[in-house]
């Protein structure tokens, strides 16, 4: 079971260099999943709300409505560093890409993408139990999401991840039009087998999810089981996720029912699988492009 990550008195919190040890990686290759605490600026994270207001005011950046006017409606909008400079300041010139590279040993970093989830207020619902790996165009190991909150939560409103849960059963993902309905209705319908249902029978799975801070962060690889918690009576969740990848992550076919997410016109008449993941629409971040660096 993954441990919560601490600093020592001797070093920095925010050292991440130190702090990203062999042990913190042979724990995310095993469990999928680490949490580390204050690992993260407030700098950085003064930027996540700097770009989450620009993202909430642009009227054309797509918003899309889990439980649709319903009491526990909240939302979710993906690749916003396209269009919001502090999403993509934050991506290209914070450490997360190369915290993420020491995390799973590999110098060069893309950028595959970024979600806000926000759940602004008491009563928003649960981010269904599913995996992001079936969604996603990729096969390989070098990848992970970082996962940071702008507010305090509790456990219980928290993501919540199974750990180990990436190195066994790939399961078809959940399909958003209709999480009202059933949290476990397949995407894609084919090839894949459907998912459990975790919430009915929470006792049966090792779940695991932490009390969280501004700073501290978990890192995810996107084949691991994870939902996120529904906000309580006081609750405000407003939480980013940043997923990049490493040198072995290659294309990977999905079924041709319905589109990747996010949706990437294209790729698939560029790449045949197996094919390194490399596209337009997946920038590198590390080495840092010439055109980035300041002289």
């Amino acid at each position: 079971m993954p441990q919560e990550a601490e600093a020592s008195a001797q070093t920095d919190p925010y050292d991440w260099q130190e702090r990203i040890t062999p042990d913190i990686q042979e724990q995310y290759a095993q469990d999928g999943c680490v949490f580390m605490k204050q690992l993260l600026h407030p700098e950085w994270l003064a930027q996540i709300e700097m770009g989450l207001a620009r993202v909430m005011g642009n009227a054309a950046q797509a918003k899309f409505k889990f439980y649709a006017e319903q009491d526990d409606e909240f939302l979710e909008t993906v690749r916003n560093m396209e269009v919001t400079p502090e999403i993509q300041r934050l991506v290209y010139e914070s450490p997360i890409a190369d915290m993420i590279g020491q995390l799973i040993g590999s110098e060069n970093i893309w950028y595959y993408s970024d979600e806000f989830f926000i759940k602004d207020g008491a009563g928003c619902g649960r981010t269904p139990w599913h995996q992001d790996m079936p969604y996603f165009p990729m096969e390989g190991s070098q990848v992970a999401s970082i996962w940071v909150s702008l507010d305090p939560l509790r456990k219980e409103e928290c993501l919540e991840m199974i750990p180990g849960t990436h190195r066994t059963t790939r399961y078809d993902g959940f399909d958003p039009q209709f999480v009202s309905e059933d949290p476990t209705k397949p995407y894609y319908g084919e090839d894949l087998p459907p998912l459990p249902d975790i919430e009915a029978e929470r006792d049966k799975w090792n779940i695991v999810s932490w009390d969280i801070e501004p700073g501290d962060v978990i890192f995810l690889h996107p084949a691991v089981l994870h939902g996120g918690g529904p906000t309580g009576a006081n609750g405000k969740r407003r939480a980013i996720t940043i997923r990049l990848y490493g040198d072995d992550i290659t294309y990977g076919a999905r079924p041709a029912s319905r589109p990747t997410s996010p949706y990437t016109p294209g790729v698939s008449q560029m790449l045949k699988p197996g094919d390194p993941l490399r596209s337009p629409w997946y920038p590198r971040l590390r080495p840092l492009p010439e055109h980035r660096q300041v002289s």
